[in-house]
């Protein structure tokens, strides 16, 4: 077979069409910008006698685009839907697409028949372009019925990306693996293996081939990559069969892995965390404090099981662990058993819940749609005989949690981490490299006893909190902008900080008195590359421009007392009625954010320890973050063997390489099976929409080292994972926020709701990236509505 020669646009397709058998070419006429100036009536003729009448595509097709180092994509004009009948409009058309080009004589204009009832229209990529991993990379518009859905953002695209060997009866969908198989035909008969590639399937499942070229960054990527992740999937494919089969002392046949049920590590640490911000997390909370927390409330006492699998850097919640940790303690094993079944069923059904599991699958507290939820869920699935039994034990755990006296659980919560503010901060160890780490690991043992714990303990209590207000909304005790009121009533530790952020920029509290209080706060808490506030100079640069808080008193009417107390009753909660449940839930709320500051002062000191023992050893903070704890730990009592420097910066080194083979790696967000990864399906989720109002402002995309200097007034935030230490976009002025990662009860859902800013938490990773790109964003809290403000109609 002879070489293939790439061309321009039109070439490159003209040279195709009589070969390629898995999809048609639409028909073509294209000439040089210099035919078109000289020729132009003739240029119009040969449109309309080769292509009728119809709309029409006129695109360019410049030298400079498609080539083997570069490709200038979208960087030239397109004009879709052009009225071939016309023969103005068609030069018209012609004259804008030819002026958006280089202006080179031997520039191109394509023109073809525009394929009318695209049903999917879609880009694939034959490797992932960011690393040159091993993976078809496939974007697909399936809703918008264009055939740029993709290409020109304006349609809410799915993604999916696919290992190049493997088994296609690991794909589930027929019309993938014809888009599968166009691509592989592409590149047998373009010999390039490296395709970004442009297609469209009508209404009568024609499949039609609008572009091809190669990828112009495939020269830059590392000729390893590929052998690297081949063996990757092998081993992660062997671990996931081992981890999915029954657990001794856990319910339920089977698991899911993912990255936002529960403890949400995606939002706390991000997707690829580095490997000190994740054995942090385990230490203080996913290796037991999770499961001891809530055996404590009331909930099934488990074995020792790890909640955060660790796949390839990338930390993922073993949903039947959790699911387990959420059935009432005394609940019949084969009650239970069924339950963590029909939840993880649930959640197969309909992946976009997963980071809403406590609120949409798992029924973790009584409420007052407990029944009702229970039918219209899991009604048709779980025998009838399974509900009164599940009833009373959540019943009586929630009757318990509901207990406000000093013996209760979340005041013993509150008490711990008390004793954790009153703690001796750490000593000075400058110098002293093993007395640094001591004093670092018993802090952290303190941060996990009188901390983590007490927060873990609190925030399910937040959760209950939480679903019994949800629930009496859709009994009508309430009314949802009621209950966003009662909220925004709360004062937690960031209304605090806003009015003492006013008082340092107008001269009326000292910048030590404010550092000394808030100062540990830093953006992405596990990490050790972030500064603290206290250490950024820029902190209060530009002056006070906080966001309102907009809080007042909330007082609730008789009515919703007598409705309140009238639920109480009749779910056998409280005989206290509704006056108790709005304390308890003004004093969860209130707890979970007091204890999170808490404990994050006592961790952010430790980072900081570390960074000063770093120092002795000749670390820096980026070096520090590719080592483990355990690691870094170890020196304590098992002495290093060849030189401090020799020795961690073999680890850190190695660190760095599984970084970045890490970052080469792609994971579905949810998986099951051995077929999920080898099939992977980008994030798409349901937002949570907090707040209220609707603003349309430009974007700020941020990430854990933006500076307290950056000018976000008027804008919109993007952040892709928030935590506390991001408190201080609250002080800029901002219209409102954006998360990729988040739940409904979130830090910042709890945030954006007291302060009543509008916000969308938790989007996904595709609508993440169309509004982080778009500059100008919609975003109505009201309305539900997420969107670049192009969509505007």
């Amino acid at each position: 077979m002879n070489r293939f020669c790439f061309g321009t646009k039109a070439q490159t397709l003209e040279r195709l069409r009589p070969l390629l058998q898995t999809a048609r070419i639409p028909a073509a006429v294209s000439f040089s910008v210099t035919q078109w100036a000289d020729e132009r009536e003739r240029c119009i003729a040969r449109i309309r006698e080769a292509l009728g009448p119809v709309r029409l595509a006129v695109r360019s097709s410049a030298l400079a685009e498609d080539g083997g180092t570069s490709s200038f994509a979208g960087a030239f004009e397109s004009r879709l839907l052009v009225d071939g009948s016309c023969d103005d409009a068609v030069a018209a058309a012609v004259d804008s697409v030819a002026a958006s080009m280089t202006g080179h004589p031997l520039d191109e204009v394509l023109v073809q028949p525009m394929v009318e009832g695209v049903k999917v229209s879609g880009v694939i990529m034959t490797y992932d372009i960011s690393h040159g991993a091993p993976y078809y990379v496939l974007n697909y518009d399936d809703e918008s019925g264009r055939t740029d859905g993709v290409t020109g953002g304006t349609g809410l695209s799915k993604a999916l990306l696919v290992y190049r060997k493997a088994d296609l009866a690991h794909l589930q969908s027929p019309r993938v693996v014809r888009f599968l198989a166009l691509a592989r035909e592409l590149e047998a008969l373009c010999g390039s293996s490296a395709l970004d590639i442009e297609f469209g399937l009508d209404a009568q499942d024609q499949l039609f081939l609008f572009q091809v070229r190669r990828i112009a960054t495939a020269g830059e990527w590392h000729p390893v990559t590929e052998r690297r992740v081949a063996r990757q999937l092998v081993l992660m494919g062997d671990y996931l069969n081992s981890a999915v089969r029954p657990v001794p002392g856990l319910l339920g046949a089977r698991t899911a892995l993912a990255i936002m049920p529960d403890w949400n590590p995606a939002e706390i640490l991000g997707i690829t965390p580095r490997p000190l911000a994740v054995s942090l997390y385990r230490t203080l909370i996913t290796r037991s404090v999770w499961r001891e927390a809530r055996a404590v409330l009331g909930y099934r006492q488990l074995p020792p099981v790890e909640l955060m699998h660790v796949l390839n850097n990338r930390p993922y919640i073993d949903v039947r662990a959790s699911f387990n940790s959420f059935l009432p303690a005394g609940l019949p094993d084969e009650i239970g058993g069924r339950l963590v079944d029909a939840w993880l069923d649930r959640l197969g059904e309909f992946p976009e819940l997963h980071d809403k599991v406590e609120f949409e699958i798992a029924q973790t507290a009584y409420d007052f749609t407990f029944e009702r939820d229970w039918q219209s869920r899991y009604g048709d699935r779980l025998p009838a005989a399974d509900l009164p039994p599940f009833v009373e034990s959540a019943r009586a755990l929630t009757r318990r949690m509901l207990d406000r006296s000093s013996t209760g659980s979340l005041e013993l919560a509150c008490r711990a981490a008390e004793e954790l503010d009153r703690a001796a901060p750490l000593p000075d160890t400058t110098g002293d490299a093993r007395a640094c780490l001591l004093a670092s690991a018993m802090a952290l043992d303190e941060c996990r006893r009188l901390g983590t714990f007490p927060f873990a303990v609190a925030a399910r209590h937040a959760f209950v909190a939480e679903a019994l207000l949800r629930s009496a909304v859709r009994r009508g005790a309430l009314d949802a902008d009621r209950v966003g009121l009662f909220k925004r009533s709360v004062i937690t530790v960031t209304g605090e900080m806003l009015q003492h952020y006013q008082a340092v920029c107008e001269g009326r509290m000292a910048i030590a008195d404010f550092f000394a209080h808030y100062g540990h706060l830093r953006p992405g808490t596990y990490d050790i590359t972030s500064l603290r506030y206290d250490e950024r100079e820029d902190f209060f640069a530009g002056g006070a421009l906080p966001q309102d808080p907009a809080r007042c008193e909330f007082e609730p009417t008789e009515k919703e007392i007598a409705a309140l107390d009238e639920l109480m009753a009749e779910s056998g909660l409280s005989s206290e009625g509704g006056e108790h449940l709005l304390a308890y839930a003004r004093r969860a709320i209130a707890a979970r954010e007091g204890i999170k500051f808490s404990f994050t002062k006592r961790l952010s000191d430790v980072l900081s320890a570390l960074v000063r023992w770093g120092e002795i050893q000749g670390l820096s903070r980026d070096d520090l973050s590719f080592l483990r704890w355990d690691d870094i730990e170890r020196t304590v009592w098992e002495p290093l063997t060849d030189d401090a420097d020799r020795a961690l910066f073999a680890l850190v080194d190695e660190g760095r390489r599984r970084m970045r083979d890490a970052y080469a790696f792609r994971l579905s967000h949810i998986v099951r099976e051995e077929r999920d990864v080898y099939v992977a399906t980008l994030h798409r989720s349901a937002a949570n929409f907090i707040g209220g109002g609707r603003v349309v402002a430009p974007v700020a995309v941020l990430d854990a080292h933006a500076t307290a200097g950056s000018d976000l007034f008027g804008r919109i935030v993007c952040i892709q994972n928030a935590d506390p230490g991001f408190d201080w976009i609250f002080t800029r002025g901002i219209l409102g926020l954006i998360t990729q990662f988040g739940g409904a009860n979130s830090h910042m859902a709890i945030r954006c709701a007291e302060l009543g800013l509008p916000a969308a938490i938790g989007c996904g990773e595709q609508l993440f990236g169309r509004v982080a790109r778009a500059g100008v964003v919609e975003l109505d809290a009201d309305g539900h509505v997420l969107r670049p403000a192009g969509a505007i109609q």
